[in-house]
């Protein structure tokens, strides 16, 4: 056996440098922390929202275009927004190789109520609407962009397909789904059953399609925690309040909420190649060690507090 020593040394850089790098959901507080990140890493990104707020507390906001990111606005639950979308992005920096499909409704914006007997079915369609289908779109033109490189390039090449999917980097997409698809949520179950149907259902449909397409395509979801952001801030009242316990001291075993960076590194981590190139078809979990919702408040037992 070859001692440490003698072996060569290992490149441990990423590899996504001048990658195409999609990412809906990009002026998001966790969309634009990925968009900053892939940016960092040497990443060509097109940053696809529906409008882009000024963040500037979670890093750079997608601005005016420059020779490594592209803006545009794009409804993923719309056929003819998205692919208009991607057809702009995709001229601008070249096939996608990397597609993040974070967009979605999330519980800032979605109804909550007391019961699922009181849930509206509206509020279902439109969650799933936006949630499941607008992220099965976004996969589709991911894996139809790659079928469409790869036929190109055989009508001027005598390669196989095998040999000619080299050329892409890395061929990846992640799904961007919540601790909610694991575990639920009791006032919202339309959020919960989408996102566990886009990190569950979808991903393993797309592990077994993907490869058949671009041998080399890999499909992975992370599934965030409680994130560290201004909205969670506001929608707990922040550290010390018997709603951040909640969400994530009791619930958690690193007893703390997950930064949006922790979130963007590990997504980076999947998209490269180099780093992932055997994980594929997987979900992983960026949520602190979390276990589960918090069941029951003491009040709601009748536990007396000091």
């Amino acid at each position: 056996m070859a001692s440490p020593s003698s072996l060569p040394p290992l490149d441990m850089t990423l590899g996504l440098d001048k990658t195409h790098v999609l990412v809906t959901g990009g002026a998001g507080l966790i969309g634009s922390v990925v968009v900053h990140a892939f940016l960092s890493a040497g990443a060509h990104v097109s940053s696809l929202d529906l409008s882009y707020p000024s963040l500037t507390s979670t890093g750079p906001t997608p601005g005016p275009n420059s020779s490594s990111l592209f803006t545009t606005h794009a409804d993923i639950s719309s056929v003819q927004s998205l692919t208009s979308a991607w057809s702009a992005a995709t001229r601008a920096h070249g096939p996608v190789e990397v597609c993040v499909a974070l967009a979605s409704l999330d519980l800032s914006v979605v109804p909550q109520t007391a019961s699922i007997i009181d849930a509206d079915p509206a509020t279902w369609s439109r969650v799933l609407d936006i949630n499941v289908k607008g992220t099965m779109l976004t996969s589709q033109l991911w894996l139809r962009g790659l079928r469409d490189h790869i036929s190109s390039s055989s009508s001027s090449s005598s390669s196989s397909s095998s040999s000619l999917d080299v050329e892409l980097k890395n061929p990846s997409l992640i799904i961007v789904g919540s601790e909610a698809g694991h575990f639920g949520v009791r006032t919202c179950a339309a959020y919960a059953a989408a996102k566990s149907a886009v990190q569950y259902g979808l991903l393993q449909s797309l592990r077994a399609d993907a490869p058949r397409i671009c041998d080399r395509a890999r499909v992975n979801a992370v599934a965030p925690g409680p994130v560290d952001t201004i909205r969670f801030h506001d929608e707990t009242g922040g550290e010390g309040t018997a709603e951040w316990w909640a969400e994530c001291q009791a619930t958690t075993a690193l007893g703390k909420p997950v930064p949006a960076e922790a979130v963007a590194r590990m997504v980076l981590v999947l998209a490269s190649e180099r780093w992932s190139g055997n994980v594929h078809g997987k979900c992983v979990a960026v949520d602190s060690g979390k276990d589960g919702a918090l069941m029951w408040t003491p009040q709601e037992r009748g536990v007396k507090t000091q």
